[in-house]
């Protein structure tokens, strides 16, 4: 027994005491460290980031070994070295780089001679991106975060004292990783070893940093589009230096965008000539207080295959009251890389190597794919390509490259991520490693703060295991306050939840038909098997003018969450707009009741029963279906109070002078809506629908049952609607949507029947200036007749006021506005100009017109809530 035991322990002993610790300091030639600096040791495919003081650290076998030193602004260095039975204590000298320029003659009117190499670059990007069939990796990565500065009302949030005190304090977190690589996008994370100084509780996900590692450059939505077929739209390219390096010739670009405010990166570009490959890229982001600086260093690990070595990327946030920054560093390792070998040309080169599907004969092919592989070797052979050709030749080189798992996935309408699939497990024993671990395997140095962070994590260890937990039922009750007063959710079970409104909700409005109206909902669910769910909502709201109470109660059933199927069912009695969800909003009408006396809502009352039923018949084609019967009847206003004493006015819409009598109406509604080609993802379980390059149509069919005749609503009605978003540029759309009806028979129709159109007659508006009129009153264009209607909207980052330079820092975007109404007797038409938040919230311009005479000019916000929250009985 006692035999085997020390049998095992000589063997896991071994590996350890056979690995030799190579430590290493880069200095200039004034034995300055040069910070941040990459140590890349050829034989093992090793890539070793440097620490502030230009310090690094690996273990490895004994034997002889090439390294190369290098940083941006320095001349790389190649060194050979031996590493002894007892280590090796390694010292690199970099020179620093003069960047004497050849001489590069720009004729006015003639393109930089960056524009040339980063046409090849974007035009071979689908080349490397998929060149990689699989490796391995070992990954040291190592982060930290400080908190600087945090607002008020968050640290009121921190109950714990001992947290409250880490604000200013730096965390930290390494993990040593193994990572398995299969194309296009498949990473399998194995997480070896984690230490971090994060509190509980708030550590990241496993796979959160190894993100860093994954993202890749030459993908075309990553890094701001810069490698993007389009990319010349949004950015200009400056070559700054040539120079050779490892018998490479090298490009330094300079990399800025054409304006300041966008997605966008800048820094430089270091472009290797004839693979065209990224060698460094030094780029950084900045918007909205959020500034990301990333430092990568490629290699060439086979050859002509260029894989990122180290990582360096620096984190500060600067929003609302809040400073906080962060820094992560990570060491790679490769082995067993594999290359794609299919016949892929490289520009200037027709003798790229070719194997197994490269070798495919022709026939292999069809007539179409053999004239693309044509195309695409004449644009190779060129040494000059326009920018169209460029784009083409990314085009065709995707096609020749792409992996047909990434093909099928782009047929498929279901978006999974393309990027990376990250499937990450932890080994029992990662965060039990102890500290002679990490002194072995540790690829960066730990510093001052990091040891006092790591000091701080085993203190409150200790503190916070002396203490006593805080009892069931006192964090219960006070979970249950929070809920009630804040408006949270509270999971009662398993699958059970409980949610109230709270009190920033008791008060849902004013108008001087109700008063105040004071109240609360409260929304009880559970969820079943197959992402099943049912919830049931009660409402009750008090109108101090009326003093009536409005009870409603809403039930939903999600029963088939892949095809969106949901049945509801709503009952009650509510004080309702006459046009319905198309006449002014809540807040505004409130707003204007309150201080200007403007009541241009107008309500009756309504007590229905109402069934509805969704699903989707096919993807992208939707089918609803309701039924409801209302109890309807006029009302009066019951106060005129206003903080400014004005006189509102009757609670009559334009253009009636009656009340409306008592009826009843049994309503069937049926619309159908097909987007095609609608991208949807699949999120817990459930269909969400996400975008088409398609028009949208809708059609729908309603009619009112007569019934036992009297004064019930009799009508049949049916319109047509086709809308679209349409991306014009890299930062411009245009929206457009067109819709028309008629009613085909209006034996008894009342105003809530009516036709109504989306207005905003207040300074203020909850709905989006895209599809809604700004000048056109309530109800005065309410139509029981046909009617056309036409919206359109060009947006843009950069259309006016955006084109002067210290405004393109903000995140604004701005839109011209077009929209027009044809009745048959009268015809209204908008035209107008907004600037704000896409549509977060806007504040816009527009004249209107009657035909083509000028009628009236009006100013508006916008923030169409809508988008956001529920739409209640207003």
């Amino acid at each position: 027994m006692r035999l085997s035991v020390l049998i095992l322990t000589g063997a896991l002993l071994a590996p350890a005491l056979s690995a030799q610790i190579l430590t290493g300091r880069i200095v200039d030639v004034k034995g300055r460290p040069v910070p941040n600096a990459t140590f890349y040791i050829r034989e093992l495919t090793l890539g070793l980031m440097a620490d502030e003081r230009g310090e690094f650290r690996a273990k490895t076998d004994e034997g002889e070994y090439t390294g190369e030193a290098s940083s941006l602004g320095y001349e790389r260095k190649t060194v050979t070295f031996t590493v002894p039975a007892e280590g090796l204590a390694l010292h690199v000298e970099l020179r620093e780089k003069t960047y004497a320029m050849r001489e590069v003659v720009v004729t006015p009117g003639k393109e930089d001679p960056a524009y040339r190499i980063m046409r090849n670059v974007i035009a071979h990007a689908p080349r490397h991106l998929h060149q990689v069939q699989s490796y391995s990796a070992d990954v040291y990565l190592k982060g930290t975060f400080k908190a600087e500065k945090v607002p008020a009302l968050i640290k009121m949030q921190i109950k714990e004292k001992d947290r409250r005190n880490l604000i200013g304090k730096l965390f930290l977190i390494e993990s040593q990783n193994e990572i398995r690589y299969r194309a296009p996008d498949r990473y399998e994370q194995r997480v070896v070893a984690i230490s971090s100084t994060i509190p509980d509780g708030l550590n990241l996900d496993d796979r959160l940093p190894l993100g860093i590692v994954t993202s890749n450059i030459y993908r075309p939505s990553t890094f701001g589009g810069l490698l993007a077929p389009g990319s010349f739209a949004a950015y200009k390219f400056r070559l700054e230096d040539s120079y050779d390096e490892d018998g490479h010739a090298v490009h330094r670009i300079r990399v800025q965008p054409k304006k300041r405010n966008g997605p966008f990166v800048s820094g430089l570009l270091h472009i290797v000539d004839d693979t065209w490959s990224v060698r460094h890229a030094d780029l950084s982001y900045s918007q909205a207080g959020v500034t990301i600086h990333f430092k990568l260093s490629y290699h060439e690990t086979n050859p002509g295959v260029f894989l990122p070595a180290t990582f360096d990327i620096a984190v500060g946030f600067d929003i609302m009251g809040m400073k906080a920054g962060g820094q992560f560093y990570a060491s790679t390792k490769y082995s067993g890389i594999e290359t794609d070998g299919r016949y892929i040309p490289s520009a200037g080169d027709s003798t790229t190597v070719t194997a197994t599907a490269a070798a495919a004969s022709p026939k292999t092919l069809t007539r179409k794919q053999q004239k693309e592989r044509a195309r695409l070797e004449e644009l190779a052979d060129k040494d000059r390509l326009t920018t169209r050709e460029a784009y083409r030749m990314a085009r065709l080189m995707e096609k020749a490259v792409e992996p047909e798992e990434v093909r099928a996935r782009k047929r498929s309408l279901e978006l999974r991520p393309l990027d990376s699939i990250i499937i990450s497990t932890r080994d029992s024993l990662a965060p039990l490693r102890d500290s002679a671990y990490w002194a072995e395997h540790r690829n960066l140095p730990l510093r001052g703060e990091e040891l006092q962070s790591y000091a701080r994590r085993d203190s409150l260890r200790k503190t916070s295991g002396a203490q006593k937990p805080d009892s069931l039922n006192d964090r219960s009750a006070s979970t249950w306050l929070a809920g009630v007063l804040l408006g949270e959710k509270i999971n009662t079970g398993r699958k059970t939840y409980l949610k109230f409104d709270g009190l920033p909700f008791i008060l849902q409005g004013y108008n001087f038909v109700d008063g105040f109206r004071l109240g609360q909902r409260v929304e009880a669910g559970t969820g079943f098997d197959g992402n099943r769910s049912l919830s049931i909502a009660p409402a009750v709201y008090y109108t101090t003018a009326r003093r009536e109470a409005d009870v409603t109660v809403d039930g939903t059933l999600a029963y088939a969450p892949m095809r969106n199927g949901r049945f509801a069912v709503s009952a009650g009695n509510a004080t309702t707009d006459f046009a319905g969800t198309n006449g002014t909003g809540c807040i505004g009408n409130t707003l204007g009741s309150v201080f200007f006396a403007l009541n241009t809502a107008k309500f009756y009352q309504r007590r229905y029963l109402s069934l509805g039923n969704r699903i989707d018949i096919a993807s992208g084609l939707i089918l609803d279906a309701n039924f409801s019967f209302e109890k309807r009847n006029d009302l009066e206003n019951n106060t005129s109070y206003s903080f400014f004493g004005g006189r509102p006015a009757s609670n009559r819409p334009h253009g009636q002078t009656d009340a409306m009598p008592r009826h009843r109406a049994f309503t069937v509604e049926i619309m159908l809506e097909y987007t095609p080609r609608h991208y949807f993802s699949v999120w817990k379980g459930k269909k969400i629908y996400r975008h088409s390059a398609c028009p949208t149509i809708r059609l729908g069919y309603g009619e009112a049952i007569r019934g036992d005749g009297g004064n019930n609503s009799s009508f049949r009605k049916t319109e047509a609607t086709i809308f679209q978003n349409i991306r014009t540029g890299f930062a411009d759309h245009l929206f457009y949507e067109l819709n028309a009806g008629l009613f085909l028979s209006a034996r008894q129709t009342y105003l809530p029947d009516y036709k109504h159109f989306r207005t905003t007659e207040m300074f203020f508006g909850e709905k989006s200036l895209s599809n809604s009129f700004i000048l056109l009153e309530n109800y005065r264009y309410a139509t029981n007749n046909k009617w056309l209607q036409a919206h359109a909207a060009y947006t843009s980052d950069y259309l006016l006021i955006k084109q002067i330079p210290f405004m393109q820092g903000y995140l604004l975007n701005e839109a011209l506005h077009l929209r027009a109404l044809w009745l048959p007797h009268t015809n209204h038409c908008e035209a107008g100009y907004s600037i704000g938040l896409g549509e977060l919230g806007r504040i816009g311009v527009f004249a209107g017109f009657d035909g083509l005479k000028y009628k009236n000019t009006g100013f508006t916000v916008s923030i169409p809530l809508s988008n956001f929250r529920r739409q209640g009985s207003f």
